[in-house]
């Protein structure tokens, strides 16, 4: 898949690092130190210093043929104008970061946006690894197809602590994409990857969710409800 990133903050660094290995990936951003920084922690992507508003630097960038565009700058007017543009130029998919509230409500298809995500999302939460939103929690809301980013947080008694991920028996509409250890690693979500007291997984959620089905599928006891005092 090509892939284009505008804004080579933390965000768009983290992103760039994650899926160049399997994507074709290029960053966009006006800062000369960041596109350098990119450039020395992920040499495989192509980073291009310049103004991604701009339609001379996008189709340097080769966004004719780009498959998904993120634009997550930390200025919503920029990020809307070049989801704009990415549609202008047929781009399959585009996600976009939303910054300020009250701004929400603009993310929409008639903006070419796809897919908005808030500024305190997940992906920012890995980065500065600051996840710590207790059980489960929704994070994000996907305007797309009815997507939810969730997390939970594996406590010590429950039943999947040491077992491997592929032997969690999930619903079907649930992936685990990502999981955050203890120690502030993040890694991504494999089969074989051994659960541990305390990894706070990231669930990528088609459709509806339901928590108890969540909570079953991890061996995580119901919540105790206190009983009422008897009266006599």
């Amino acid at each position: 898949m090509r892939i284009v990133i505008v804004g080579a903050g933390k965000t768009g660094a983290f992103l760039a690092e994650q899926l160049v290995a399997e994507h074709e990936v290029t960053v966009i951003d006006q800062r000369g130190d960041r596109i350098e920084h990119v450039r020395a922690m992920v040499p495989q992507a192509e980073a291009l210093e310049g103004d991604a508003c701009e339609l001379e630097v996008l189709e340097t960038a080769g966004i004719e043929g780009t498959d998904l565009l993120v634009a997550v700058t930390g200025d919503d007017e920029d990020n809307l104008v070049v989801a704009m543009l990415a549609k202008h130029y047929r781009v399959g998919s585009v996600f976009a970061r939303v910054n300020h509230p009250q701004n929400e409500w603009l993310y929409d298809k008639q903006w070419g946006v796809d897919v908005a995500i808030s500024s305190t999302a997940v992906l920012q939460g890995l980065i500065e690894k600051q996840i710590g939103l207790g059980d489960l929690t929704t994070l994000l809301k996907l305007q797309a197809d009815g997507v939810s980013v969730e997390e939970l947080t594996l406590p010590e008694d429950a039943k999947t602590v040491g077992h491997k991920l592929l032997e969690v028996p999930l619903p079907p509409n649930v992936t685990v994409m990502a999981i955050l250890a203890k120690d502030g690693y993040v890694q991504a979500a494999r089969g074989n990857t051994v659960l541990v007291a305390g990894d706070q997984m990231l669930l990528l959620v088609e459709g509806s969710l339901e928590e108890s089905a969540i909570r079953k599928a991890f061996g995580i006891e119901p919540e105790q409800t206190a009983a009422a005092p008897e009266h006599g």
